[in-house]
């Protein structure tokens, strides 16, 4: 019996260790977590563009009703702007201007909590995600000024725009990015054609 019960002990740690050799060897490693930035770094469009940021935030559906943290509303407001850019390119105005004006509301939640945009959050574990709610919400209202020109509601593409570079503003004071300056961009080209 002794020789039995050794022979357990042994085998049984034998898995524990392969187990914890194999969970270290399978845990990926993320480059950008102890990467720091120059304060005025800017981080070019192919380290941080929209289209990284959709694919890190695609899945199952956030719905407002089901979200519980502030990273459930920044994925549900990532979603809702996927889906809003599609709608403006098969220029289904009033869809895109509702999924655009969710995508705001879910932002805006993450805001409370998390008022800082950052090149790179840790949200769980060793996972590190895009995480620019103040340019994503200046990206939208950006977009909002073509949707409400469309939609004949010229007074809410002005306010969409004075929103929009007050987010851009914030979004700039704490991580820069050439996204950033296109959409400035794009803010200064909706000034000339009022």
């Amino acid at each position: 019996m002794n020789r039995m019960n050794l022979k357990k002990i042994s085998y049984l740690a034998f898995i524990l260790i392969f187990g914890i050799l194999a969970t270290r060897c399978a845990t990926p490693t993320h480059k950008e977590e102890g990467k720091t930035y120059p304060k005025d770094y800017v981080h070019p469009l192919k380290e941080i563009n929209l289209e990284k940021v959709f694919s890190e935030n695609r899945g199952l559906k956030v719905l407002e009703e089901n979200a519980t943290t502030a990273f459930d509303y920044y994925r549900g407001g990532v979603q809702e702007k996927e889906e809003g850019e599609k709608l403006i390119k098969e220029n289904r105005w009033e869809e895109a201007r509702r999924s655009l004006e969710k995508s705001n509301r879910f932002l805006r939640v993450v805001l409370k909590y998390l008022p800082e945009d950052e090149a790179y959050r840790n949200i769980y574990g060793e996972q590190m995600v895009i995480f620019l709610p103040n340019l994503l919400i200046a990206d939208n209202d950006l977009k909002l000024i073509t949707v409400y020109k469309n939609l004949k509601e010229g007074e809410r593409a002005v306010q969409a725009k004075t929103e929009g570079q007050l987010y851009l503003a914030e979004s700039l004071k704490s991580v820069k990015t050439e996204w950033a300056a296109q959409i400035k961009k794009g803010f200064e080209d909706a000034l000339l054609k009022k």
